[in-house]
């Protein structure tokens, strides 16, 4: 079945400050959809939705010649010419992704698995990182059994950062985790394994968050996985500085390979290559361990 989520969308013209704003809804269910990605093309300038899919976005001069990208996970991406946005109201139509996602899940459920058994980075060097609201991080675990499987535990590991530091002031992340297969000829995160990301709410300590995902039926592939962290801004945080970090941090591990891309708001994914500041030849990926069962 073919969903659309109908985007209305509004410009405010006023004199001082001008404004894209708008609310995302599901046509289906006419649910309000949290954390969608709007952000203009050309610059890092972008927001999500609230909870009751909500947004605001500044106007500038140099926007009014931009283009609107809007992405959600589970949806095609659309692009809007800033300037073929009408001054009233405008239904901006974004098409599901989920029948082929769906189809892999129903296949993945009927198969027969081995018992779980744990993968992923070892626990070296135990390097902390900061990140951008909007910004997601991709790690690729690869499979080295080479046999197809199921995903049934993902575990993300934090670190405390101080609500007040001496350099700038740090405001509360959520992270929004995604799932995707590794696209060999272009070496990057490809297509969706779930068509729903799963939000996390860590505390600012020290601690492990293990997600049961067994009931989603994720595939494993061959290839291996890509796990995927957006880092989300709380509707009660209101940043009132430009510059600033967020809290808590996400651990990195120390490895001779460098396995992680980037991107904004749903942007195209950007390779990494973030060297340790303490061993200068090794690479940092966010820290992340699996358990998977295999195939029989």
């Amino acid at each position: 079945m073919r969903l659309i989520v109908y985007f209305l969308l509004f410009i405010s013209l006023g004199l001082q400050a001008q404004e894209v704003s708008g609310i995302v809804k599901d046509s289906l269910t006419q649910e309000t959809l949290p954390y969608v990605n709007v952000t203009y093309l050309h610059s890092d300038e972008g927001t999500s939705t609230d909870q009751q899919g909500v947004f605001q976005l500044q106007l500038s001069e140099e926007n009014q010649k931009d283009t609107l990208l809007i992405s959600y996970v589970g949806y095609r991406s659309k692009l809007i010419p800033v300037h073929q946005l009408n001054s009233t109201s405008e239904e901006i139509l974004l098409e599901q992704e989920r029948a082929e996602i769906e189809t892999v899940q129903l296949q993945v459920k009927k198969a027969k698995y081995t018992s779980a058994r744990k993968i992923g980075f070892k626990r070296k060097g135990d390097y902390r990182h900061s990140k951008a609201y909007g910004t997601e991080v991709c790690v690729w675990i690869k499979n080295e059994e080479r046999r197809a499987g199921k995903l049934t535990e993902v575990q993300l590991f934090f670190k405390k950062n101080k609500p007040q530091n001496k350099k700038w002031k740090s405001y509360q992340a959520y992270f929004l985790v995604k799932f995707y297969a590794f696209d060999v000829e272009k070496r990057k995160p490809g297509k969706l394994l779930v068509a729903e990301p799963i939000l996390i709410q860590p505390k600012n300590k020290r601690h492990t968050i293990k997600i049961d995902v067994e009931e989603l039926n994720i595939l494993y592939p061959v290839e291996g996985i890509c796990i995927g962290v957006e880092t989300i801004k709380p509707e009660h945080v209101k940043p009132t500085e430009s510059m600033f970090s967020t809290y808590p941090y996400q651990v990195y591990a120390h490895s001779k390979e460098a396995l992680t891309w980037g991107s904004f708001r749903g942007k195209p994914w950007k390779k990494q290559r973030r060297r340790s500041y303490f061993k200068p030849n090794m690479f940092t990926n966010p820290l992340v361990k699996l358990k998977v069962k295999y195939r029989k």
